[in-house]
This record gives C-alpha cells, sequence and structure tokens, in this order.
C-alpha cells in the first residue's frame, strides 16, 4: 500500500494544465464568477462554510452523517487532530512510534489546561477532563488513525510534506461565505485526503473542492500551480485519483452551489 500510494503524490501530473495553465485560469475565473453570483443572491441568508461533508449531503451520500445534531467530541471525531498531531510529531523525529506521538500529544493536552495556556483549544479541554476510560477509549483511536496514515506512505520519497494543514477560502463578495479545503498531507504535487465511510459517486465532487480552493487562494497575479487531489480510504486501500483538469473547478463550483440551494449545512465540522 505504501508504494501504491507514494506513486500516486509523486507522479508527474497528466492531464492538459502543465501544458496549458490558461485553462486552469480561465476555469478558475469562471467558478470565482459563480460564486460571486452565489454571495450576491444569498445576502442576508445568514453565513455558510461549505465543507466536504456538505457536499456529501448535498448530492445524496451523507448517510447517517445528514442528522441536525451539533457537533461533540468523541474519540471517533477526535481521532483525526490528534493523529494529525502525532504525524508531524512522527515527521520531526520528536517521537518514535504512533502509541509514543499520541501520548505526548495527551500529555500536552494535560499540561495546557493545568497550567493556563492561552492556546488551549476546546479539544484540549475536553481531553483533559476525561476520566481514565474515556482517555484510553480516545487514544487508541487516535493511535489506529495515526498508525494507518504514517504507515501509508514512503515519507522520504515525498517533498516538504505539510501533514494536517487544512484550507480555507473567505469570499471576498459576502463575509458570510467560506469554503474548506480538507487534507492531510499536503506537498507541490499533490494533496492527500483521508476518507471513511463507502465508496460513493460523490467523492469526486469533495476531492475537486480541495483543488477548487486551492485555486481560489491562489493570487490573481500569480502562475496557477495547480496539484493533484488524491482520495484514500484506510479501511479497504482504495484509492482515486483527480488530475488537476479545468472542469474539476467546474465540478466543485456546481457542487457548492447544489449545497448553497439546498440551504445551510448541517454543521460545522471541527476538525
Amino acid at each position: 500500500m505504501a508504494d501504491e500510494l507514494t506513486a500516486a503524490m509523486v507522479a508527474p501530473l497528466e492531464g492538459p494544465v502543465p501544458l496549458d495553465s490558461g485553462g486552469w485560469r480561465a476555469a478558475r475565473e469562471a467558478a470565482q464568477s459563480t460564486l460571486a453570483g452565489l454571495a450576491v443572491r444569498r445576502a442576508g441568508a445568514g453565513p455558510f462554510r461549505v465543507t466536504d461533508h456538505d457536499v456529501r449531503v448535498a448530492l445524496g451520500n451523507g448517510g447517517v452523517e445528514t442528522d441536525d445534531e451539533p457537533f461533540a467530541w468523541s474519540p471517533r471525531t477526535a481521532r483525526r487532530a490528534l493523529g494529525l498531531a502525532a504525524v508531524r510529531s512522527l515527521l520531526g523525529g520528536e517521537t518514535r512510534t504512533p502509541h509514543e506521538a499520541v501520548r505526548a500529544r495527551l500529555a500536552d493536552s494535560d499540561r495546557g489546561v493545568r497550567e493556563g495556556g492561552q492556546t488551549m483549544s476546546q479539544l484540549d479541554r475536553w481531553v483533559a477532563s476525561l476520566p481514565g476510560a474515556g482517555r484510553s477509549a480516545v487514544a487508541a483511536e487516535a493511535v489506529t488513525w495515526a498508525t494507518r496514515l504514517w504507515c501509508a506512505l514512503d515519507w522520504s520519497a515525498l517533498s516538504a510534506p505539510l501533514v494536517g494543514r487544512d484550507h480555507w477560502w473567505d469570499s471576498p463578495h459576502s463575509a458570510l461565505l467560506a469554503l474548506r479545503g480538507r487534507a492531510e498531507v499536503r506537498t507541490r504535487l499533490a494533496d492527500l485526503v483521508v476518507l471513511s465511510g463507502p465508496r460513493r459517486e460523490s467523492v469526486r465532487a469533495e476531492l475537486a473542492l480541495v483543488a477548487l480552493v486551492e485555486a481560489l487562494r491562489a493570487r490573481a497575479d500569480a502562475e496557477p500551480a495547480p496539484s493533484r487531489v488524491v482520495g484514500w480510504w484506510p479501511d479497504s486501500g482504495h484509492i482515486v485519483c483527480l488530475e488537476p483538469h479545468p472542469s474539476v473547478l467546474a465540478l466543485a463550483a456546481d457542487a457548492v452551489s447544489l449545497v448553497l440551494a439546498g440551504g445551510p449545512p448541517s454543521r460545522i465540522v471541527a476538525a
């Protein structure tokens, strides 16, 4: 699996974009125009923070996630944030195993809350408040998540990987509209998204949102530097690659339009 996933992250980009950046730039401008129109039409309708979860639900693939229950920390919702911190620790040589890395991250939460650190998050406070059994459950989920990601890649083959950097794009036309591009690992050539749940038809639109956010965040006068988006299901090992074709940006803009047409997202995923 490490060979296959690493190959998807480092392979040369396919399609016309590297040879014809004008097509990518035109697609970005078209997406910007679509989103500007949406922002104007939705003015006064309340804040919209569109994520891959919202795209999945709008396309009818939300499953049990379509409920309106507010977000709450649990071993399952905390595993990504803790697991990413663990992988960053491993990549930096600060720890040697996922178990050690997760344990160190939990200890940081305890220490920060105890000392009254100003940078403590809701997750840190929640972790520090757990009894022993709860902490064990949280640690087990995070260790499993971190181990899968850590063992899935040949990290030495990646060029300056960034772990756990979700990116947001805020609409210049409305302070109420923002899009999130979630990715677990980013390199110059590719962004890796760890997927969960069943394999679904909406996954290309979910991954396209990552590409759209990156395109929109680029400076208008900068040369486009599109990248591949790689989706990976740890449970099955299945991989989906989305090459940076201009049609990807159109797909994402259409998906955002569908989300906004259906009303406000059901919830904001915190991690």
